[in-house]
C-alpha cells in the first residue's frame, strides 16, 4: 500500500471518530467514504490484505463481533415466515461486521497515531457540545425564554437541558451523555500521564475540561449516566491510588482522593435525587397511567418484568429481529401495562433485549463479548478499554444500547478500535515510556 492510501485512510478512520457525535447522517457518510478507501486498498495492496486478516485472524473479540452479525442474519432466515411485509432491515448491525475489518490495521500505529484517535474524539466531543450550548443561548435569546414547549407531546423542555440540548447536534440526550462520558474517561486518562510535564496553566486547562464535560453530562440529565460516572471515578481513583502507586506522588495521591470524594459524593446525590423525586422508588403498578407515579427505576422494571414474561415464552430462538417491540406489545396489553403499550417501549436493557430477539444463544454471545473484551483488557493492562466497557456494560443495564445506530456504531468503533491495540495503556498515552 503507498504512503498516499495508508494516509488516507487513516484521516478517513479519524473522520469516522470525529463524526461519531452528530447527526447519524454525517457519520454514515464518512463510513461510506472509509469503507469506499478500504475496499481500493484491499484490491490495489496484496500486503495490506495480509496485514488485515493476519490481524483480524488473531482478535478474538473481532470474531465475535462478526460472529454477533451473524446470528442477527440467522435469526432472520429462521423467523422470516413472521414477517408479513418484509424482512427487517439489518443495515444498522452491519457495524459489527465492518468496522472488525474497517479498523484492524490500526495494530500496526505508533503510538502518537493512536493518541491522535483519541484526541479527535475528545476534540469533536468538546465541538459538539459548545454546538448544543451556543445553540441553546440562541434559542433562550430569541425567544426571551429558557424553555421550549414541545406542541407534539405536551412536554416543557428547558433550552440547557435533556433532549432539547442533545437534539441540536442530533442526538439523543443519554446516549449523549455516555458519549461525553468516554471523552472524560479518555481525558482523564490522558491528563494522568502529562500532568507532571505540563505547565500551570495547562493543568488548570485540563482540570477545567474534566468538570466542563461533568456539567455537561448534569445537563443531560440522565441518571444512569451520573450513576456509572460515580463508579468510573470511583475505579480509576482506586486503579491509581492502588495499583499505579508507585506512579503517583505523595501529594498527587491526595489531590486525586479529595476530588475524587467530593465529586463521587456530588453525583451521588444527584443521581438520587434524580431517581428519587417521584414517589414509588422501586415499587410499580402495570395498570398506572403515565404521570407522577413512574420514575426512572420503577419504569424499568415494569418493562423487565413485562421482558422475562415474554422471554419465558421464547428463550430458545428469540423472535428475531424486527418483532421484538411487536412482541412486547402483545404482553403489554395482555398484562394491562397501557403506559408502555402506547410509548411501544422496548425492554431498556441489551441484554433482555438481545435474549428476546436472538434467544438464549444470542444472549450467550453478547455475554461472551463482553467478558472476553474485560479479560484482555485487565490482560493487557489498558485502564482506558476497561473503563469504556465497564461504561457501557452499565449502560447496557438501562438501554438498549444495541438496538440503535447511535449506540451500535459508537459500541463498535471503539471496541473494534481498543480490542487492535497491543500494549497496556502507558504504551499509548504516557510518552515517557516509549523513550525508555
Amino acid at each position: 500500500m503507498t504512503l498516499k492510501s495508508h494516509t488516507y485512510l487513516y484521516y478517513s478512520q479519524l473522520l469516522v471518530v470525529a463524526s461519531l457525535p452528530f447527526h447519524f447522517l454525517i457519520s454514515s457518510y464518512v463510513i461510506g467514504l472509509l469503507l469506499l478507501l478500504f475496499i481500493i486498498n484491499i484490491f490495489k495492496s496484496s500486503s495490506f490484505r495480509k496485514e488485515i486478516f493476519a490481524s483480524l485472524k488473531s482478535n478474538k473479540i473481532a470474531h465475535l463481533l462478526v460472529l454477533f452479525f451473524i446470528a442477527y442474519v440467522v435469526s432472520t432466515l429462521i423467523h422470516i415466515s413472521d414477517y408479513s411485509a418484509e424482512m427487517p432491515p439489518l443495515e444498522k448491525k452491519l457495524s459489527f461486521l465492518v468496522f472488525p475489518f474497517l479498523f484492524a490495521n490500526i495494530s500496526t500505529y505508533k503510538y502518537q497515531q493512536i493518541q491522535t484517535f483519541l484526541k479527535v474524539f475528545i476534540g469533536s466531543i468538546l465541538l459538539s457540545t459548545i454546538i448544543a450550548l451556543s445553540v441553546g443561548v440562541y434559542y433562550t435569546l430569541s425567544s426571551g425564554t429558557l424553555y421550549y414547549f414541545d406542541e407534539g407531546n405536551g412536554v416543557v423542555f428547558n433550552n440547557f437541558m435533556y433532549h432539547r440540548l442533545g437534539s441540536y447536534v442530533g442526538m439523543h440526550a443519554v446516549y449523549f451523555a455516555e458519549y461525553v462520558l468516554v471523552a472524560f474517561i479518555l481525558w482523564i486518562s490522558y491528563a494522568f500521564y502529562h500532568f507532571k510535564l505540563w505547565s500551570l496553566k495547562h493543568r488548570l486547562l485540563s482540570i477545567g475540561l474534566g468538570f466542563y464535560f461533568i456539567g455537561v453530562i448534569f445537563l443531560l440529565k440522565s441518571a444512569s449516566i451520573l450513576i456509572i460516572l460515580v463508579v468510573i471515578i470511583s475505579l480509576f481513583t482506586i486503579y491509581h491510588l492502588f495499583k499505579a502507586r508507585e506512579k503517583v506522588s505523595g501529594k498527587l495521591k491526595w489531590v486525586i482522593f479529595i476530588t475524587g470524594v467530593v465529586v463521587v459524593s456530588l453525583l451521588t446525590y444527584r443521581a438520587v435525587d434524580k431517581i428519587g423525586s417521584k414517589a414509588n422508588f422501586f415499587t410499580y403498578d402495570l395498570s398506572q397511567p403515565g404521570g407522577g407515579e413512574w420514575n426512572a427505576i420503577n419504569l424499568r422494571l415494569a418493562k423487565w418484568h413485562v421482558a422475562k414474561m415474554t422471554i419465558k415464552d421464547h428463550w430458545f430462538l428469540g423472535v428475531g429481529p424486527g418483532n421484538t417491540v411487536s412482541t412486547l406489545d402483545k404482553y403489554y396489553e395482555k398484562v394491562g401495562f397501557d403506559y408502555a403499550l402506547q410509548l411501544h417501549y422496548n425492554p431498556h436493557n441489551q441484554f433482555l433485549h438481545t435474549f428476546l430477539t436472538l434467544g438464549i444463544f444470542g444472549v450467550a454471545l453478547l455475554s461472551l463479548i463482553f467478558l472476553l473484551a474485560i479479560f484482555k483488557s485487565l490482560k493487557k493492562k489498558d485502564s482506558v478499554m476497561f473503563l469504556f466497557l465497564i461504561s457501557f456494560l452499565l449502560f447496557s443495564m438501562s438501554e438498549s444500547t444495541l438496538a440503535v445506530n447511535k449506540g451500535i456504531v459508537f459500541f463498535a468503533v471503539f471496541l473494534s478500535l481498543l480490542s487492535y491495540l497491543p500494549q497496556k495503556t502507558s504504551y499509548y498515552l504516557n510518552e515517557q515510556s516509549n523513550k525508555e
